[in-house]
């Protein structure tokens, strides 16, 4: 995900996210999380470093982190994420099958983005790498 000025996340809790087990404080798979972003439509943000996860907002983080490079921060999408694992470590994968590693979700809401006028709304799920 790039940011260009026109995207806003909203805390709460969407609906339809509770009952696939996504809600503050729940801990899954990394695999498991995959699987939903892939079949439920959610944008996954993972963070890395568990201070800046648990006292700062995704607007925040976003807007301080605008400069550096996406797989240069201390959280990003979660596809962006298994893309650059992939390519960097082969065994990712098979150990990810293995033994996935697990996530914390420490909020979801809903993910705003405007591209002239259209207007894209989805939920999301911040969650900290454990």
């Amino acid at each position: 995900m790039t940011t260009t000025g026109y995207e806003t996340f909203s805390p709460g809790e969407p609906e339809e996210l509770g009952p696939l087990g996504l809600t503050a404080g729940a801990r899954l798979g990394l695999d498991r999380l995959r699987d939903l972003q892939e079949r439920h439509e959610l944008e996954v943000i993972l963070y890395f470093d568990e201070g800046l996860a648990r006292n700062s907002t995704l607007d925040t983080d976003y807007a301080d982190f605008q400069i550096v490079p996406v797989q240069a921060r201390p959280f990003m999408p979660l596809q962006i994420f298994l893309r650059v694992m992939a390519e960097h470590d082969p065994g990712f994968a098979d150990r990810m099958r293995r033994e996935p590693p697990s996530v914390e979700v420490l909020e979801t809401g809903t993910f705003n983005r405007s591209s002239g006028c259209v207007q894209c709304t989805r939920p999301y799920v911040k969650g900290l790498l454990l």
